[in-house]
């Protein structure tokens, strides 16, 4: 029996998914498309689950499509190809819970553009992400020309496709695109900060993870009405006017507190 082409884990609410092609460097074949949309949308339907890690097995986190498969493509069979890719981002993308990749290793191609629709990236120091592409001729079709230069800028992001070169996980950070690094296993610190977020109300977590991303896409104005309407909704919610009146609360025992000792 095939070994299965993503390892799922779960501790408390964080859900962990792992590419498990290490022999192939986790490269994105059709199954493993399936295979990724699949369990993006199990974790999706779990409300026992807060939040979500991806990260790979071996020494890549994914080095791309499977060019082999891309090999034996005609043009019906490679339009198929992309708009099942599709599927993987958007599912990543628009997941309403918090969903953070673990660069453990290469990350280029299509297993780049994996990270760039996630919420957080934490990657080990030296490894390589990219977009490669166009040394094939060829661009990337998974969102990335859109998200890379969304997140660090057209200029630089114009420059690494046009010449398709792969920076370190410290240079990425220098761009802001990376958030956290680490020497060891990035697997350690994104699960301890995906249990972070897990902690807080899913309402709160989504409301804040669709603000995020209408940032910059939207005029200012209507982005602050969005914001003010997500925030009136979260107000009027039983868990929060439960922890606005313990808060109060707490704060009315500090205060007598003190001045008893005056």
């Amino acid at each position: 029996m095939a070994d299965p082409l993503i390892l799922t884990d779960t501790v408390g609410r964080v859900r962990t998914l792992c590419f498990n092609r290490p022999d192939q460097l986790n490269a994105m074949s059709t199954p493993m498309i399936f295979a990724i949309v699949e369990a993006m949308e199990a974790a999706e339907a779990d409300e026992a689950i807060g939040a979500v890690v991806i990260t790979g097995a071996g020494k890549a986190f994914m080095a791309g499509a499977d060019i082999k498969e891309y090999a034996g493509l005609d043009e019906k069979g490679f339009r198929r190809f992309q708009r099942d890719g599709r599927r993987v981002y958007e599912a990543l993308e628009r997941s309403g819970k918090p969903v953070i990749a673990a660069i453990n290793g290469y990350a280029l191609g299509g297993g780049f553009e994996i990270a760039l629709a996630t919420d957080v990236i934490v990657a080990r120091r030296g490894a390589k992400m990219g977009l490669p592409e166009v040394k094939l001729d060829l661009i990337p079709g998974g969102g990335g020309t859109q998200r890379l230069a969304r997140r660090i800028g057209p200029n630089r992001a114009f420059e690494l496709l046009a010449t398709g070169e792969a920076l370190t996980a410290e240079t990425f950070a220098d761009l802001g695109l990376v958030s956290h690094l680490t020497d060891g296993d990035p697997l350690d610190e994104a699960v301890s900060l995906a249990t972070t977020m897990a902690a807080h109300a899913p309402a709160a977590l989504r409301a804040i993870k669709s603000l995020t991303q209408l940032a910059g896409e939207s005029a200012l104005g209507a982005a602050l009405d969005r914001e003010a309407e997500a925030l009136h909704h979260l107000f009027l919610t039983t868990n929060a006017r439960q922890h606005i009146a313990d808060f109060a609360a707490k704060s009315d025992e500090r205060r007598a507190e003190k001045e008893a000792k005056r």
